[in-house]
C-alpha cells in the first residue's frame, strides 16, 4: 500500500467522504511562519488555511518551525508534509464524519539543523503571519543575551527572526506582519509583545527596531477552542488505509466544533483572508465574550457535573451524556441556570448557539474525555469557573440555583472522600484537616463551605441562601 504523498494524491481514486487538494495548492507561496508541529495547530489554523486555499481565497502555505529537540520530522518528510484530518462528531445535532487531506504545510524546519533557513523564511516578504503554540510555559520572559543562534527560549527565537526581517527587508516594505500566539493564556498577544519589548531593551537593540515593531508588527490576543485528540487508534488507521488505499502515518482526528477568536480590526481582517471561508474565525476588537462563554458554559459545566458523573459510575463525558436522564439534567443546568448567569452584554442568540454546540460536543463518542482528568485541581476550577456563576444567579434571582447547588455539594462530598486528586497545597491542607475530624459527613461539608482560604469568602452564605 502506497504512503500518502503528492504523487499518490495525483493518482488517488476519489471517495465521496474524502477531500483532496487541488494541483494548484502545491505551488502557492509561503505566507505563514508557524512555531509548533502539534496536533492543535494542524487541526485548527492549518486546516482553516487548507479550506481557504481549496476555494482560491488565501492562496498561501505554511513554513513550520520545529522548536523541540525530541522526535524527528521524517514521517512528515516521507509524506511531502501531507496529513489526513478526520473530523468526527456531531454538528447541529447531525453525525459528521469527514476526511480532509491537508496540504497547507509546505515544509518543516528544525531549529537544531535549519536555523539559517528559518531566518531566511522570516525575511521572506510574502510571509504575512506568524503563529505559535509553544505551551503556556514557553510564553515566559527569560532574561538572555541573544548572542547564540538560535536562542534557548521561544520569545528569543521569535525576536531573532523579527530582527533578521527588520534588517533584511524592513526598509523595503510597509507591509504589516500579524503575530498570533495560540497558547492558552489570557491576553497571550499582549504577554508576548511585552516579553519581546523587554528582550529588546535588555539586548540593546536600536530604537529604530522598536519603532518598526510598533508600526509594522501586530500582536493579537487569541482564543482557540477545538478538541484534537491526535492520532487514531491502530484499528481506525487500518480501516482508513483499506478504505482509501493509502497509508498515512500523520493522520489525526478532531471534533467538528472549532473557534478561533482574534483581537483586531481591518488590517488583521485583511491579512487573515482565510477567515472568509471559515465562519469559526472571529476577528473582533475584544474577545472577552468568547473567553466567558468557554469558561462558563464549557468548562463550568464540566466542573459542575464531574463529581456527579463519577458518583454515578461514568468514566467519560460521552458515557454520561448517553444517559437520557443525565443529559436532561445537563441541558436544564445549562439553559436554566448557567445561561441566565452570564453577562447581559452577550446576546441571547450567541449564548444559545454556544450552549447547543456544547451539548453536541459532550455527546461526541469519538472524544474520550475522562471525568477523573477534569477533577484535577478541582477546588481551583470550582472557584474560577463556577462560583462567579453562582453569585451572578443569586444576585439576579434572589435565591440560589437548585441544580448548581446540588452539583457543588456533590463536589464537596467528592473532595472529602477522594484520596488521589491533585490540588493546590492550601486546599489539600484544609481538606485533610477537615477529613481528620470525627464529625459527620454533612458537618464536614459545612466546614468545607466555610473555608474562606479556598473559596475567597464563606461559601455557606451562598449555598444555604
Amino acid at each position: 500500500m502506497s504512503l500518502l504523498s503528492v504523487k499518490h494524491i495525483r493518482n488517488i481514486a476519489l471517495h465521496p467522504s474524502l477531500t483532496v487538494p487541488h494541483e494548484a495548492q502545491f505551488h502557492l507561496p509561503d505566507k505563514i511562519l508557524q512555531f509548533g508541529t502539534g496536533v492543535l495547530l494542524r487541526g485548527l489554523p492549518d486546516y482553516f488555511v487548507e479550506k481557504a486555499n481549496r476555494e482560491g481565497v488565501f492562496n498561501g502555505r505554511i513554513v513550520v518551525v520545529k522548536s523541540t529537540e525530541n522526535g524527528d520530522i521524517s514521517t512528515f518528510e516521507n509524506q511531502d508534509y501531507l496529513y489526513t484530518l478526520h473530523i468526527r462528531g456531531i454538528k447541529s445535532g447531525q453525525i459528521l464524519n469527514e476526511r480532509v487531506i491537508c496540504s497547507a504545510i509546505r515544509t518543516i524546519l528544525s531549529v537544531r539543523s535549519d536555523w539559517h533557513d528559518i531566518l531566511k523564511a522570516a525575511a521572506n516578504p510574502s510571509i504575512q503571519i506568524i503563529i505559535s503554540n509553544t505551551t503556556e510555559a514557553g510564553l515566559q520572559y527569560v532574561e538572555e543575551k541573544l548572542t547564540a543562534e538560535p536562542s534557548s527560549s521561544f520569545p528569543g527565537k521569535l525576536l531573532q527572526c523579527l530582527y533578521h526581517r527588520f534588517i533584511s527587508i524592513g526598509h523595503l516594505t510597509d507591509d504589516k506582519l500579524v503575530i498570533l500566539p495560540t497558547e492558552l493564556l489570557t491576553d497571550n498577544g499582549d504577554i508576548l509583545k511585552s516579553i519581546i519589548e523587554k528582550l529588546i531593551r535588555f539586548n540593546g537593540f536600536p530604537s529604530t527596531f522598536q519603532t518598526w515593531i510598533n508600526q509594522r508588527v501586530i500582536f493579537c490576543n487569541t482564543l482557540v477552542d477545538r478538541i484534537v485528540p491526535g492520532k487514531l487508534s491502530d484499528n481506525e488507521l487500518n480501516n482508513s488505509d483499506q478504505l482509501y488505499g493509502y497509508k498515512d502515518d500523520n493522520a489525526i482526528m478532531c471534533e467538528p466544533y472549532a473557534l478561533w477568536a482574534i483581537t483586531g480590526g481591518k488590517e488583521v481582517h485583511d491579512l487573515l483572508s482565510f477567515l472568509k471561508i471559515n465562519e469559526e474565525i472571529k476577528i473582533v476588537p475584544d474577545i472577552t465574550q468568547f473567553k466567558e462563554l468557554k469558561l462558563r458554559i464549557l468548562n463550568g459545566t464540566h466542573t459542575l457535573l464531574c463529581a456527579k458523573a463519577i458518583a454515578e459510575g461514568y468514566e467519560t463525558v460521552y458515557q454520561a451524556l448517553s444517559d437520557p436522564i443525565f443529559k436532561k439534567f445537563t441541558t436544564e443546568l445549562i439553559f436554566e441556570e448557567i445561561l441566565p448567569s452570564l453577562p447581559p452584554e452577550i446576546t441571547t442568540d450567541t449564548k444559545l448557539a454556544f450552549a447547543l454546540d456544547v451539548i453536541d460536543r459532550f455527546s461526541n463518542g469519538n472524544i474520550e474525555h475522562k471525568w477523573k482528568s477534569i477533577a484535577v485541581q478541582y477546588p481551583m476550577k470550582l472557584t474560577i469557573r463556577v462560583l462567579p456563576l453562582l453569585k451572578s444567579y443569586i444576585h439576579s434571582n434572589g435565591k440560589a440555583p437548585e441544580k448548581m447547588v446540588s452539583c457543588i455539594k456533590d463536589i464537596l462530598y467528592f473532595l472529602l472522600n477522594e484520596e488521589e486528586i491533585q490540588m493546590d497545597d492550601i486546599s489539600a491542607a484544609a481538606i485533610q484537616r477537615i477529613k481528620s475530624t470525627s464529625l459527620s459527613v454533612n458537618e464536614k461539608v459545612n466546614l468545607l463551605l466555610n473555608e474562606e482560604k479556598i473559596w475567597g469568602y464563606n461559601l455557606a452564605e451562598w449555598i444555604n441562601n
